[in-house]
Formats: C-alpha cells, sequence, structure tokens
C-alpha cells in the first residue's frame, strides 16, 4: 500500500523531544520567573522526581522497541513494522505518553499550580499536530493490520 504524501506544517517541524523540552523550560520559567501559590505539599514533590525518572525510563524502553524492530522513530518517517510489543502492547504511544508523564511528574517536582497546565497543552499539541497524522500514514502503509492494532491497544492508556 503506497503511504500518502504529507506536508508538515510550523508546528509539526518542531519534533516532539522540542515540545517536551520547550514544555520544562516552561515550567521552569514559570516557577522562577512568575511563581503560582504551592499546588503540592512539599512531602509529595519527592514523587514527582521519581515519576519523572520512571517516565524517562518508559521512554527509552519505548524507543529501544523501535531500534530492536529497525523502524524509524522520527515522527512521520516511513515505518517499516506495527511494533505491538512491550509497552506497545499497553499504548500506541508510549514514547508521547512517557513525554506527558515526564511533564507532570517534574510539575509535581516543582510543586507550582501554572506548571499543571504545560502537560494539557503538550497533550493536545502531541495529539493534533504529530499523532492523527501519524495514524493516517500507518493505516495507509499497513492498513488491515494496523486497524486491528488500532482497535486492540489505546492511543494513549
Amino acid at each position: 500500500m503506497e503511504t500518502p504524501e504529507f506536508s508538515a506544517n510550523a508546528a509539526q517541524k518542531i519534533l516532539p523531544p522540542f515540545w517536551f523540552f520547550g514544555g520544562l523550560g516552561g515550567m521552569a520559567l514559570t516557577h522562577f520567573v512568575y511563581p503560582t501559590p504551592v499546588a503540592v505539599l512539599s512531602d509529595i514533590k519527592l514523587l514527582g522526581w521519581v515519576i519523572f525518572c520512571g517516565a524517562f525510563i518508559m521512554a527509552w524502553r519505548a524507543k529501544r522497541r523501535f531500534d530492536l524492530a529497525e523502524t524509524p522513530v522520527k515522527p512521520f518517517s516511513e515505518s517499516t513494522v506495527v511494533v505491538e510489543s512491550g509497552l506497545f502492547r499497553l499504548s500506541r504511544n508510549p514514547m508521547y505518553l512517557a513525554m506527558n508523564i515526564g511533564l507532570t511528574g517534574f510539575a509535581i517536582a516543582i510543586g507550582d499550580g501554572l506548571p499543571f497546565l504545560i502537560a494539557p497543552a503538550f497533550f493536545m499539541v502531541i495529539t493534533t499536530q504529530f499523532i492523527q497524522h501519524e495514524e493516517r500514514l500507518m493505516e495507509a502503509r499497513f492498513g488491515q493490520a494496523y486497524l486491528e492494532y488500532k482497535a486492540r491497544v489505546r492511543r494513549w492508556i
């Protein structure tokens, strides 16, 4: 099956890791420049770092599955296979999910209220600018096999 043409818009030219690191930077900036009332008890802030580190491990493991399958990680690259093992049994997008969990963990670690708005914004950008387009490309490339995977496994969790 032939993959449809794809032309990236401005938001899609900024790859997801840059959106993630931009989110982290935005959280840090709001914490230091425009601190908001504390939203997290200090005893729970350590949990945020645990969540952040766990998300990093999750992203690394998901990327490793792509490497083992010899398929590209870069969005909109031509995939060679539908990866269905490891974390991909639970989520079609565990790398994006890990980034979102990492942002949430960082927001908990910072403890201010305003950084908690960045994770949902990241979720919306990634869904609309990457995932929806990637799904169309995967459907065109792998047809019924991808549709069956899509029916079995949720987009996020």
